[in-house]
């Protein structure tokens, strides 16, 4: 069984959260559907001004379902960057309310593009987040190339995403890559304190500078992602990304080519 999307709304919040049986929450072709879903069931409600991405188990999102990647035919690279760059878009450019990443567990490749395309961001701080695809043989493909670059400046950008290590929430505190880090049980709390701060300001004047904030991006966004969306496709045909993903799920160190 994949991970399941429910949605869950209460007045003006909507909270949308991830579940695996196995505690490990992946973002498949199936699970971004059914996120996609529940962003267009939120449009339909007015009232809804804060959407809370969170996950239940271990995780926030851990990544992509390898599994799936794995299974994919090299020449569809293009096709899933394409599919998932769609989804955060999606988030990020969702002018209906703010979002808010609630990141209780690890953020990881697909997960912390999830969670970089939100408008806030609270953290776990023992959770990790970061972009481990280089040890994959592949690059970030959801739009994270160059979200993180916006997020972090480049220096801090091209060392997380060059090394794929990632950062505890503490670091990613410090390095204004979210808002606060709490520990873990406080995370709910503190995105719940955040969004009654939004709710307590104008509606129309947050939706506006949502409006702005996302015309503003996507001006500009678009070359950046087709770049990406060529380099995944070039990585995701390679024997190397074979190689690594193959590694991956048969847990072992990866054995490349020109090692």
């Amino acid at each position: 069984m994949g991970t399941e999307v429910r949605l869950e709304h209460d007045g003006p919040i909507a909270r949308i959260t991830f579940h695996s049986p196995n505690g490990i929450n992946m973002l498949s072709t199936a699970s971004m559907a059914a996120l996609e879903a529940h962003l267009k069931e939120v449009e339909q409600h007015s009232e809804i001004r804060i959407v809370i991405f969170s996950g239940e188990g271990r995780t926030f999102v851990a990544g992509a379902d390898i599994a799936e990647l794995s299974a994919a035919p090299g020449d569809a690279g293009r096709t899933l960057s394409r599919r998932g760059q769609q989804c955060m878009n999606k988030i990020a450019n969702f002018e209906h309310a703010v979002t808010i990443a609630a990141i209780n567990g690890h953020a990881l490749g697909g997960g912390c593009e999830l969670a970089i395309a939100c408008d806030l961001r609270v953290m776990a701080e023992d959770a990790t987040i970061g972009f481990p695809e280089v040890s994959l043989g592949l690059i970030p493909g959801w739009g994270g190339t160059q979200r993180i670059f916006l997020q972090l400046g480049p220096a801090k950008a091209r060392r997380m995403i060059l090394t794929g290590t990632p950062l505890t929430g503490k670091v990613a505190a410090e390095a204004e890559l979210v808002n606060e880090a709490v520990p873990a049980e406080d995370v709910m709390k503190k995105a719940d304190e955040l969004a009654r701060q939004v709710l307590d300001r104008g509606p129309s004047a947050v939706r506006r500078v949502k409006r702005v904030m996302c015309a503003t991006e996507a001006a500009w966004f678009e070359r950046g992602l087709s770049l990406e969306r060529e380099a995944f496709g070039e990585a995701f045909i390679g024997e190397e990304a074979r190689e690594g993903l193959r590694a991956f799920l048969e847990k072992r160190k990866p054995a490349w080519a020109n090692a």
